[in-house]
């Protein structure tokens, strides 16, 4: 009954079945990382594409900004006699 235990060709034969196991998890790892890694580097393709399309001077700019919009953060002021005006709005606050 021992022998079953202290056989050196079973111990050999576990420690060789875990190895096994952890070369193909190894493996599994490896092929998701490379997919992970495939994905991202077809986004920073296409944000390359993306970028360089924004910055070719044939293009309008996509951004237009408006000087006669407020802004809907205030500002802070240390002038006004010691009061400081809160620098963001309050929940279901309407800006004025």
């Amino acid at each position: 009954m021992l022998q079953r235990f202290f056989n050196p060709s079973v111990i050999y034969t576990r420690r060789a079945q875990r190895c096994l196991d952890d070369a193909r998890m190894a493996a599994l790892e490896h092929e998701c990382a490379a997919e992970h890694h495939t994905a991202l580097a077809r986004m920073y393709r296409e944000r390359v594409a993306r970028l360089e399309r924004e910055m070719s001077p044939a293009q309008e700019p996509s951004v237009i900004l408006d000087p006669a919009l407020h802004p809907r953060v205030a500002t802070l002021r240390r002038g006004d006699g010691g009061a400081v005006q809160q620098p963001y709005l309050a929940q279901n606050a309407a800006a004025s």
